[in-house]
């Protein structure tokens, strides 16, 4: 009777701590959304008309909704399987379902990701104390690349994030003492994290292929071996590359052309228009202390590396096991860091699984390094009144170091965006796309057919704006962005073959295509074949519409 009161009272315990875990994620999800999106409503893409990348899976999402009954739910599954990419597709359908008046939908279903990822945190961090799982959970969300996710429409940070839960769920532990039905599940959803950005699959299968491979073969050498292992070391990699090669196949299968297609044109064909012409040694520093590091991790790089270091020191001291799980640590975050760093093209989303490995390898080295610290403080010299006490400072500490930084950081202090806009850029975005939209609108009222619509920059009137708003109210627009052409003979040719040519002026920016904007309207003015409709003079960039055909 005393036993089975034991494990009752042992089983109330685990699901009570469990659960304050499980109430702690959500409510710093919850705070981290508000948050974030009060920062995007000031300053991001929520207090501007929907610009650049966001916009194309809005689109799709609308597009595939409004075909969505007619096929069936088998051709409703497989129309979304060819998008660009399904998941964003269908994270942006549920929130414009769930929010239809503007769009904060689609952003506000990202905080799901953002509790999904807390929740990883927990499960790789399960069988550590109460206080140092939720220190990991309230310091993560003070790190930007989880409000960014929130605030940011496109795939990269939901991925980074799912990615880096895997490759942590990967390295945890050793392979060869897990079970079957673990690994395949594992696999599974490796195969489902790196399918949330299809284009990115490669670069995901790099990373979990090379940390499962590197963990098997770590554990082949602590069981005494590869020759007395390989056996189980060739069922462990059959259970986990199977799935993850079969969830990837069905997920990304239906739309493989068009995926290659996108990664040869834009790291081949156009990758001269993508670069950003700096120095190979500095784009190796990027993601670290570069424009990547800085908007992603912050000052929490340092905090990562100095745990890192701790980690190995420790590891140095507490056997060839420990050894081990730190190595593979660390190789984990040189792998998610070297894979975009060699890129010759950078963007701050294309480390996001980095920044999110980074996050689970703080997790994973400040326990190991707090145990440590609590073991020493446990066994000291310390006089036995004083060290309860002492212990106690010990335990809380961080935790109350990590939570006055949250109230700081993220309730008090203003959350950053990864795209910010400010007032004058919001202004000229709006009635830049309001002015362009009503002109389109107007000359399409009495047009029977398409209405062709060029742009030549996409600033301050995106393309993919007027077609969304076309999509959403379902005028016959064809939209043409002409941003890839290298010269301004060729972009003036495709220009031509529009109806209505929006061309704004030559300003600094990153966005792709060349800076030909002011020799394009001085040719255009000075041509009788087009006729001037609207010019838009801003601080910073004039906008012109033509109408080709006066």
């Amino acid at each position: 009777m005393g036993i089975e009161d034991g494990i009752g009272t042992t089983d109330r315990n685990a699901w009570a701590r469990l659960s304050g875990l499980i109430v702690l994620a959500v409510v710093l999800t919850a705070i981290v959304a508000y948050k974030s999106l009060e920062a995007s409503r000031l300053n991001g893409r929520l207090a501007a008309p929907p610009i650049y990348d966001d916009v194309v899976y809005f689109i799709d999402a609308i597009t595939w909704r409004h075909g969505f009954e007619s096929p069936g739910l088998i051709g409703n599954i497989v129309s979304l399987l060819h998008q660009h990419a399904p998941f964003s597709t269908l994270v942006a359908a549920i929130g414009f379902r769930l929010v239809p008046d503007g769009y904060v939908g689609p952003y506000l279903v990202n905080a799901v990701f953002v509790l999904a990822f807390l929740l990883a945190l927990i499960c790789l961090t399960w069988k550590r104390p109460f206080h140092q799982v939720a220190t990991c959970l309230i310091a993560a969300g003070c790190v930007p690349v989880l409000w960014h996710t929130v605030s940011e429409g496109r795939p990269d940070l939901p991925w980074g994030l799912a990615l880096g839960a895997a490759t942590g769920a990967i390295i945890r532990r050793g392979v060869l003492e897990r079970g079957l039905l673990n690994l395949v599940l594992i696999g599974a959803g490796c195969g489902f994290a790196a399918s949330i950005k299809p284009t990115a699959f490669p670069a995901s299968l790099a990373v979990v292929g090379s940390m499962f491979a590197l963990r098997l073969l770590l554990d082949c050498v602590h069981a005494g071996g590869l020759r007395s292992s390989f056996r189980r070391a060739a069922l462990a990699l059959l259970c986990f590359g199977l799935p993850l090669l079969a969830v990837g196949g069905f997920l990304l299968g239906p739309n493989l052309v068009h995926t290659i297609s996108y990664i040869f044109n834009v790291f081949v064909t156009q990758r001269d228009l993508w670069t950003s012409g700096e120095s190979f040694s500095r784009g190796l520093l990027y993601f670290l202390v570069g424009p990547g590091g800085k908007a992603g991790l912050n000052f929490w790089l340092w905090v990562g590396l100095a745990l890192m270091a701790l980690r190995l020191l420790l590891a140095a001291t507490m056997g060839r096991a420990e050894i081990h799980d730190a190595l593979i640590l660390l190789a984990a975050i040189v792998v998610a860091y070297a894979i975009p760093s060699v890129a010759e093209i950078k963007s701050y989303f294309f480390g996001a699984s980095f920044y999110a490995i980074f996050i689970v390898a703080i997790v994973l080295n400040f326990c190991v390094v707090q145990s440590r610290i609590e073991a020493w403080t446990a066994t000291s010299r310390i006089d036995v009144a004083k060290r309860r006490p002492v212990l106690a400072g010990v335990r809380l500490l961080p935790l109350t170091a990590t939570a006055l930084l949250f109230v700081k950081m993220v309730v008090v202090g203003p959350v950053t965006v990864s795209l910010s806009l400010n007032g004058q850029q919001q202004e000229e975005i709006r009635i830049g796309t309001d002015r362009v939209w009503k002109l389109v609108r107007e000359l399409t009222a009495d047009r029977s057919g398409s209405l062709v619509v060029s742009f030549s920059g996409a600033y301050p009137v995106a393309p993919a704006t007027i077609q969304l708003y076309a999509v959403q109210t379902g005028l016959n627009l064809d939209i043409r962005a002409e941003l890839f052409h290298r010269t301004r003979e060729e972009t003036e040719k495709a220009l031509l073959a529009g109806d209505i040519l929006v061309v704004p002026s030559s300003i600094t920016h990153t966005l792709i295509g060349p800076r030909v904007g002011d020799e394009l309207i001085r040719t255009l003015d000075t041509d009788h074949d087009i006729c001037p409709l609207d010019s838009i003079t801003f601080p910073d960039v004039t906008l012109r519409v033509y109408r080709r055909g006066c």
